[in-house]
């Protein structure tokens, strides 16, 4: 994406700080991490937006991001503390921007589907255990009560507006002809009985936004319109060879590692359940394996690459928990 932003005569940037951009100077790790997705999160909570990391403030002059830590970010770590942090999944992504020869890293972040993204551990003074954290014009801070307010019954109508939709689609086709698909256990409840879907599959069927409601236990569902052939009495052992293709010894080798500093890799990304990089398959009826993707591979080679001490240190962490 090329850098997109109006320049003034003087060659500052025109666009102020406001609920949807924020600027930065450099690109930082550490604690810095919190404060740039406590900001994406106040942004997702309210429209989305996006922060440019090589703009020095006062004035907004475009001076390009002075290393490579940008480039060299691996999104897994940020995807990580994100999930460690925050109640549900962020939609976000980053890129480098070139102008005039100079990087610049963006974050973005779309509005959230369903919000208020909470966040459910503390960081430090940074973050806190149970804060809504909302995007005003130029800050990102916990919610006010008008916003808040705003925001849940919003919601609230969302949700309204989803089962009117399926009444009315029920009376149009009757409840005869109604099923519905519970993705979370990869089931298919009918008139007739259940079909027992593969999981992979079911899991699939989550980027469907309209008519996605909860139907038990919390568990996503969606209701489907049309009648069902082809009845399934078995569960249907999933095939994802091409998804995730490696198993735990593989690893090993892939890694040049042991057993044991693999499961210490493993805990310290914390990738079970991850379905970007992890899935399980049942290899019997009480039994299951691990299996992991080429995007799993490549994250972590880039991190022993590019962090020799990372092992050591994870190792180390590893023995203390």
């Amino acid at each position: 994406m090329k850098f997109k932003y109006e320049l003034s005569s003087r060659g500052y940037i025109k666009q102020r700080e406001s609920y949807d951009i924020e600027f930065k100077q450099t690109f930082q790790y550490g604690d810095s991490l919190a404060k740039y997705l406590k900001t994406i999160v106040g942004m997702a909570n309210n429209k989305g937006g996006e922060i440019i990391f090589g703009v020095k403030d006062s004035p907004r002059s475009p001076d390009g991001l002075a290393n490579d830590k940008f480039d060299n970010c691996d999104s897994l770590v940020i995807n990580q503390f994100a999930q460690k942090h925050f109640s549900h999944e962020i939609e976000w992504g980053m890129e480098v921007l070139e102008f005039d020869g100079k990087k610049f890293g963006r974050f973005y972040v779309s509005e959230s589907e369903i919000k208020p993204i909470v966040c459910k551990t503390s960081f430090g003074k940074l973050l806190r255990e149970g804060a809504i954290y909302y995007r005003y014009r130029g800050e990102s801070k916990e919610i006010k009560y008008s916003e808040l307010q705003k925001l849940l019954d919003s919601e609230r109508q969302k949700e309204k507006n989803f089962w009117v939709k399926h009444i009315e689609k029920i009376g149009e086709v009757g409840p005869r002809h109604i099923h519905i698909l519970d993705s979370l256990k990869g089931e298919l409840h009918t008139t007739k009985g259940k079909i027992l879907i593969d999981k992979d599959i079911a899991s699939k069927l989550n980027f469907i936004k309209e008519g996605q409601f909860v139907e038990k236990d919390g568990a996503p569902a969606l209701r489907l319109i049309g009648d069902i052939t082809g009845m399934v009495d078995t569960e249907i052992t999933p095939t994802s060879d091409e998804l995730y293709p490696f198993r735990f010894g593989e690893l090993k080798s892939a890694f040049n590692v042991n057993q044991y500093q693999l499961r210490a890799i493993l805990w310290k990304l914390n990738v079970k359940g991850n379905k970007k990089y992890h899935t399980s398959i049942k290899t019997g009826k009480t039994t299951e394996t691990s299996k992991y993707s080429r995007k799993f591979i490549s994250s972590v080679e880039s991190l022993l690459k590019r962090y020799p001490d990372w092992l050591n240190e994870t190792i180390a962490e590893y023995k203390t928990k």
